[in-house]
């Protein structure tokens, strides 16, 4: 099954001639059904017993399903090669893979390339190889954050955008910008409209930091993606542009690429 591919079995207990199978998480152990054939033949761990007060109940929620974008746990941490259920552990974890994503692609990338939706996906697979079997892959389900009033869904037949979403990329990213008034209007629609579309399971807000700064590097304007912070409002600000407004984006846009030119 596809759900045993990235995760495998720990070891096998044997147990009064029975064969028991334990699964690894945030360095405690559960126990499920025996594993295919290919991955007890890759993972031939086997141990006499267990101390008990290691083992827990499997926290992953829909474990049995095919499609590997379902498994969480009950607070939506999604299954990950870090075998961790800990949300602020795998945050870290998803932070460095980034700042180590954007070292590389200062040292090495052409920025005078044209961007597209398939080096977006790339990226993604960059930052997210080691962390999520589904890096590089589409949302396969449907997401929802938020409480109340204040919840937005993310449904599978907004994914029917990432064309227009690749031209606009292919546009914004072809031009040629000296005006900040100007890269911040186009940028804003970008970001928001990638946001909207929400195209991967997990890091669209990653990605989208990402893909801001290089179109302001290509054109000679500084970074300020890993600026761009909650306490401005960003999530409410994204929101907007989600309904078509997008001057509270451009507005915050243009306010962090000034205080940065400023401070330089």
């Amino acid at each position: 099954m596809t759900r045993t591919k990235y995760l495998l079995y720990a070891f096998e207990v044997i147990e009064n001639n029975n064969s028991l199978y334990f699964y690894e998480t945030d360095r405690k152990f559960f126990q499920e059904k025996k594993p295919p054939k290919d991955i007890l033949q890759e993972n031939p761990l086997k141990q006499n017993g267990l101390d008990k007060s290691k083992i827990i109940q499997n926290p992953w929620l829909k474990w049995k399903t095919d499609n590997i974008q379902e498994i969480v746990t009950k607070d939506g941490v999604c299954i990950n090669y870090l075998k961790s259920s800990d949300n602020d552990y795998i945050v870290i974890k998803e932070d460095l893979k980034l700042l180590e994503t954007y070292t590389y692609l200062v040292e090495n990338y052409d920025i005078s390339h044209t961007l597209d939706f398939e080096m977006i996906k790339k990226w993604h697979i960059m930052i997210f190889d080691t962390i999520y079997p589904f890096a590089g892959e589409l949302r396969t389900v449907n997401m929802s954050k938020g409480k109340g009033e204040q919840i937005w869904e993310w449904r599978l037949d907004f994914l029917r955008g990432v064309p227009g979403f690749d031209k606009l990329l292919k546009k914004v990213s072809s031009k040629e910008y000296d005006d900040i008034d100007s890269i911040s209007s186009d940028l804003s629609v970008l970001l928001s409209d990638f946001l909207f579309i929400h195209p991967f399971r997990e890091g669209n807000g990653r990605l989208s930091r990402l893909i801001c700064d290089i179109i302001l590097a290509k054109n000679g304007f500084p970074m300020i993606g890993l600026n761009l912070k909650k306490s401005d409002n960003y999530i409410q600000r994204v929101h907007e542009g989600y309904e078509c407004n997008y001057e509270p984006m451009k507005e915050l846009l243009q306010m962090k690429i000034e205080e940065e030119l400023e401070s330089n």
